[in-house]
């Protein structure tokens, strides 16, 4: 057991130190540059190429090997640098090679055995040069299309009347590979242009400073003179630059700046981000082979803004996106941000300052509209004959406008007190006055109360006084607002008003018992003519010389019932003749339909009509004026009696019936079997002074329906389902209280 656990942990420990073995290494990337390190392209491009790969990873390692083949062109030296290049990669090869520079994938081609199946990035290679040279699939990069063209082009717009044309290229072998494309430049111009090409140097130097000023010099590249010198392109451009009389244009981003003008170049720091980005594509797992070729998109318009202010040539003749270097930053470009924080708090003051005028000239206007509102306002209360009052608890400081004090009979000069104002009210609602007060700063909700005031004169009037709380933050009221409203020409009014309803029903009883006349007539005279008939049987019966007591005490009790009869009827007369105050108490709605009906006996019978009571046999309660709504149930029966006057006798008959609704109403109906209500009638009944009878005044169903509405009921008349009509009314029903004996 002991064995097989050791030989676990070996087998564990085998594979933990291989892991950490893989882990250990490190992916290895061999730049080849083509030129001197001396070379400002091959600084810039080498920064370049080195930075992303190692910014992507931290476990990449960068070599570098300068091939330097501008200034050594031997086959010899090339051999030299391959061989080189074999014995120290040879054993532990690179896992990718970046070539930089037109003449090291060639190079690399030709050597191809020194570093044999590792992948090649190549970058600035033109498309002449990479059709020229097919590298196999596994060899792929990046493709720099120099647009000599477009260059020229920058410097047609800047030299619009230049007619001359210098090309400036060495005799290296580099330098050989832009001829055939100056030529076809030249010719795709059609003569446009008197061209001269291919000086030698010394006689290039000479040349360039006797050209025309308004010519236009392009710089190719100088590896290499007719005598084999080596030289250094961007210092050739830079001296060449200085030496001519006419402004130079270049094909290289370092052209621009050592006193080239500009030109359509692409930085060669974009070239060597472009192929770094595609080695670490291939570094991820990516197939060369299914990569193709791309071209660099950061091409674009360069110039130096110090060149053309030396050549006077125009800014505003460049082509549109052209970057402009070296020019000297205006203080917007060297302090932005400074300008920026000056303005915005110059402009933040300057808002501060007119948002402060603003503010103060919207105040004086909202204290000069609420002036001028308060004296309309004041103005308008005192026309509409009420004052307005304000009271501060914590201070007790109150504010009364004028007419407000005049409500009150105070003076202008005299004190502004709670206290005085009540001392105005009459002695009798000055404890309704101190109430509702006090129970406006219990609620937020208005209240009113109306009081009687006793001016120094002894006049009385009569105050509605509304107040309303206004509540602090805190929560507790601190403030009670209110108008003093004069209501003694409203209250004159109800008064006389309800003076004149009270002989209004007073009146229409007397009339409605008019009509009942002869009927109160019979009712009267039956008990009289019952009491007369057996008095006199009671005196014969006394003449005997042996009186029947019996029948004695018959007839005598038979006369004490007729007298109490008619003295019902005169009683139930009297009530509805006499005149006084609604009297509120309990009232059984099946004994007042009764006491009715019996009032109305003989007003039935005389016009042939039958009546028939559907009475709950649950006893129903109200609460009211019994003589009122008599009244009403009175004039209801008799308008029922009048519409059926054209009915057949055999037909004439009244139903009124008491229902107790679930809603906590008693319902008492009135159906007849007349007319009908017409529809020209309909809508119009309860209007006063409306009226279908012949000889009716229009005042009995608007006065029985304010009447029912006084009693918070409802007064209804519909025709009914089988012909007539019903009338009834809805009253709150009412539990009167058992008293305990």
């Amino acid at each position: 057991m002991t064995r097989t656990r050791i030989a676990v942990w070996s087998i564990g420990l085998f594979f933990l130190l291989a892991a950490e073995a893989r882990a250990a290494e490190r992916a290895r990337i061999l730049l080849l540059h083509a030129f001197n390190y001396s070379f400002p392209a091959t600084g810039v491009i080498a920064k370049a190429a080195r930075k992303r790969p190692v910014e992507h990873s931290k476990s990449i390692d960068i070599d570098a090997e300068f091939l330097d083949l501008a200034r050594n062109t031997d086959d010899a030296h090339a051999l030299r640098t391959a061989t080189y290049i074999r014995d120290k990669y040879g054993k532990y090869p690179p896992d990718l090679i970046i070539t930089l520079g037109s003449n090291a994938l060639p190079f690399v081609l030709k050597y191809r055995d020194m570093l044999p199946d590792v992948p090649v990035v190549f970058a600035s290679i033109s498309p002449q040069t990479y059709a020229a040279l097919r590298p196999p699939a596994e060899m792929t990069g990046i493709i720099t299309g120099f647009d000599l063209a477009k260059t020229l082009t920058l410097a047609e717009r800047l030299q619009p009347e230049a007619r001359r044309l210098f090309i400036v290229a060495g005799s290296g072998e580099t330098d050989r590979r832009w001829q055939p494309i100056a030529r076809k430049m030249i010719e795709e111009r059609g003569g446009k242009f008197e061209t001269t090409f291919e000086l030698p140097y010394s006689e290039l130097v000479a040349e360039l400073s006797k050209v025309p000023k308004d010519a236009i010099v392009v710089l190719l590249t100088v590896f290499a003179d007719a005598e084999g010198k080596a030289f250094v392109p961007p210092q050739v451009a830079a001296d060449l630059s200085a030496l001519s009389s006419a402004p130079g244009y270049g094909v290289y981003a370092t052209f621009v700046g050592g006193g080239a003008v500009g030109g359509f170049v692409e930085t060669f720091e974009s070239i060597g981000v472009a192929a770094a980005e595609m080695a670490i594509e291939i570094m991820e797992g990516a197939d060369p082979a299914t990569l193709a070729p791309r071209t660099n998109p950061a091409q674009h318009y360069r110039v130096d803004h110090r060149a053309t202010q030396r050549w006077n040539l125009k800014e505003e003749n460049l082509p549109p996106d052209t970057v402009v270097l070296f020019k000297p930053p205006t203080i917007w470009d060297e302090h932005r941000g400074t300008v920026l924080a000056a303005l915005f708090v110059l402009g933040l003051q300057t808002a501060f300052l007119g948002a402060l005028l603003i503010q103060r000239r919207r105040r004086q206007r909202a204290e000069d509209l609420l002036k001028e509102s308060e004296e309309r306002m004041t103005f308008a209360a005192a026309a509409a004959n009420i004052g307005l009052w304000q009271f501060d608890r914590d201070t007790g400081e109150l504010w009364v406008t004028e007419h407000g004090r005049a409500l009150f009979g105070l003076p202008s000069d005299a004190p502004l007190t709670r206290k005085a104002f009540l001392a105005a009210v009459h002695p009798d609602d000055l404890e309704t006055a101190s109430r509702s007060l006090r129970k406006s700063f219990r609620t937020e909700r208005s209240t009113a109360s109306d009081v009687r005031i006793v001016l120094p004169s002894g006049e009385m009037r009569w105050i509605r006084m509304c107040a309303r709380s206004y509540t602090e933050s805190n929560g507790e009221p601190k403030q009670l607002g209110g108008i003093f409203i004069d209501i003694t020409d409203q209250k004159s009014a109800e008064a006389e008003t309800a003076l004149q309803r009270v002989e209004i029903e007073h009146l229409m009883r007397v009339s409605v018992l008019g009509e009942l006349s002869g009927s109160i007539a019979h009712e009267v005279n039956q008990p009289l003519t019952a009491i007369l008939s057996n008095a006199q049987a009671a005196l014969h019966l006394l003449r005997q010389n042996s009186p029947d007591l019996a029948e004695i005490r018959d007839a005598l009790e038979d006369i004490v019932h007729e007298d109490n009869r008619a003295g019902e009827v005169i009683h139930r007369l009297r009530s509805l003749l006499k005149k006084g105050e609604r009297k509120m108490e309990s009232v059984n709605v099946n004994d007042l339909v009764r006491s009715t009906v019996r009032l109305l006996h003989s007003e039935l019978i005389g016009r042939d009509i039958s009546l028939r009571l559907d009475l709950d046999h649950d006893p129903f309660f109200t609460r009211g004026d019994s003589v009122q709504l008599q009244q009403v149930l009175l004039n209801l029966v008799m308008n029922a009696m009048d519409a059926m006057a054209s009915t057949p006798v055999a037909q004439r008959s009244i139903l009124i019936s008491t229902r107790g609704a679930k809603t906590g109403m008693v319902d008492v109906l009135v159906k007849d079997r007349g007319h009908g209500i017409r529809p020209k009638e309909n809508g119009r009944l309860f209007e006063p002074f409306y009226t279908t009878k012949a000889h009716g005044l229009g005042l009995g169903l608007a006065l029985c329906s304010t009447i029912i509405e006084a009693h918070q009921g409802k007064l209804t008349l519909v025709n009914g389902e089988g012909g007539g009509a019903v009338a009834g009314f809805s009253l709150p029903a009412h539990q009167p209280a058992v008293s305990s004996v």
